[in-house]
């Protein structure tokens, strides 16, 4: 038997309990199962689930088994018992078997090979819970546009399915992300060769943004192409906590977007700058083209314009020369292809910088002013450089009298000294030798 994926969600009221339990008997074929699963689902399941005791067979032939199980806030996770009465926890199972994945409000448990036989889940249950065997899922959306243009934003929808049937039991679309990548095709033909993966957008089925209607089943992807022009395939990827699962579409291409954007930067300061538009009418119809603009000035300023029913291209649009620096400039850009195709696109990284200009050119009068004034300088310091000259050579001049005035002091005091002391000398000599003479005189 083909391996079969089940999706038990929880389980509900005892009429529901007991169907459940018998879903899938010994007798029953795959295709049996799936019908009884599919007809819980539709049917009414709103009777609350018993703590624990609540029972379900899983069938001698089932190589693979997912069970899911919504849990009440806040609650601990479920235990199971399998037929012989052993336990498994959410901590505790045999690794090779079992993959086991808590979340705050349900379980997801996989098994392999599953002992055949009535199980029991105990733990608090959410009551909105149903049963659902999962064989062949999968998600289709509406084909995309051939060829898409860069920048291109388009709203995308598409559904969950089960085997032939559409997934409607909203708390399993709650465990699904759907995301959506552009993968090159490396083909060296195309611009975007080597180009890595690009993740375009998200399907949700929250009614928020763009989708019209929460848990209606539809998820709706919004599409924002900002990828390099080529060939790519739209890879969606759905993805649940315990597996993952890739549909590619395409190949589809990528047009650079048929409508020109440059700015004119004004060289004066009294001038506007200006948005040049141009398009490529072997793409688009340049009659329907319709931009919405929002500028943000260096100043903090921000103005919005329009711009339709163009009658020639290039289209110049004058944006104000408020500031010198980076403008920001956001573009919603709505048109009509050569082939009937609307579609709308949007960029919001277009900037430029707007540079002080040069001052002009001074004229004859201002440059012979220019001139006297410059020569009045140059007077001046030579003025102040003779002066500095003079000031330097008197201060050279007081010090050289300074230190011959001193050298001159500190010679004569030198000679007066050593004729002072070569006077003192002699009177002690003579001095001594009369002392001498006395004395041997007394004698």
């Amino acid at each position: 038997m083909a391996r079969l994926i089940a999706l038990l969600m929880a389980l509900v009221s005892s009429s529901a309990a007991y169907a459940v339990q018998n879903f899938m008997d010994d007798t029953d074929s795959k295709e049996q199962a799936e019908k009884r699963a599919m007809s819980l689902v539709e049917g009414d399941m709103t009777n609350k689930l018993p703590i624990k005791g609540q029972s379900f067979r899983i069938d001698e032939n089932v190589e693979e088994i997912t069970l899911l199980f919504f849990r009440e806030p806040g609650s601990k996770p479920v235990v199971l018992i399998k037929p012989d009465g052993s336990k498994w926890y959410d901590a505790r199972y045999p690794e090779e078997q079992v993959t086991w994945y808590t979340d705050p409000n349900f379980d997801i448990i996989r098994i392999k090979k599953p002992q055949p036989g009535p199980w029991q889940a105990a733990g608090r249950i959410d009551q909105e819970n149903k049963a659902l065997i999962v064989s062949d899922i999968r998600f289709e959306a509406n084909p995309l546009p051939n060829p898409l243009f860069q920048y291109e934003e388009l709203k995308v929808e598409g559904k969950l399915y089960n085997g032939d049937k559409v997934v409607e039991t909203a708390r399993f679309r709650q465990t699904v992300l759907l995301d959506v990548l552009f993968v090159s095709t490396n083909n060296p033909d195309f611009d975007n060769f080597g180009a890595n993966p690009s993740r375009v957008a998200q399907f949700e089925d929250n009614g928020r943004g763009h989708d019209e209607r929460a848990g209606d089943g539809v998820f709706t992807g919004f599409f924002n192409l900002d990828v390099e022009p080529g060939e790519w395939l739209a890879t969606y990827e759905m993805t649940t906590p315990l597996y993952q699962r890739v549909f590619e579409f395409g190949p589809v291409e990528v047009e650079p977007l048929p409508v020109e954007f440059n700015i004119i930067q004004s060289e004066a300061v009294d001038e506007n700058h200006q948005l040049s538009i141009g398009v490529d009418e072997n793409w688009i119809d340049p009659e329907s083209l319709v931009i919405n603009g929002e500028t943000s000035f260096p100043n903090g300023e921000v103005r919005k314009f329009t711009v339709s029913q163009i009658e020639s291209f290039p289209h110049n649009v004058e944006i104000a020369n408020l500031a010198f620096g980076k403008h920001l400039v956001d573009l919603d850009i709505f048109a009509t292809s050569v082939s009937g195709r609307e579609f709308e696109a949007r960029i919001n990284d277009f900037s430029f910088i707007a540079k002080e200009p040069p001052p002009p050119e001074p004229t004859a009068a201002e440059r012979a002013q220019q001139q006297q004034m410059e020569l009045e300088r140059e007077r001046e310091l030579a003025k102040q450089e003779r002066e500095a000259k003079q000031k330097q050579a008197m201060m050279n001049l007081i010090i050289i009298v300074v230190v011959n005035i001193v050298l001159i002091g500190l010679a004569l005091f030198a000679l007066w000294w050593f004729k002072f002391r070569k006077k003192k000398v002699p009177v002690n000599v003579d001095h001594s030798e009369s002392e001498k003479s006395e004395k041997s005189g007394k004698k």
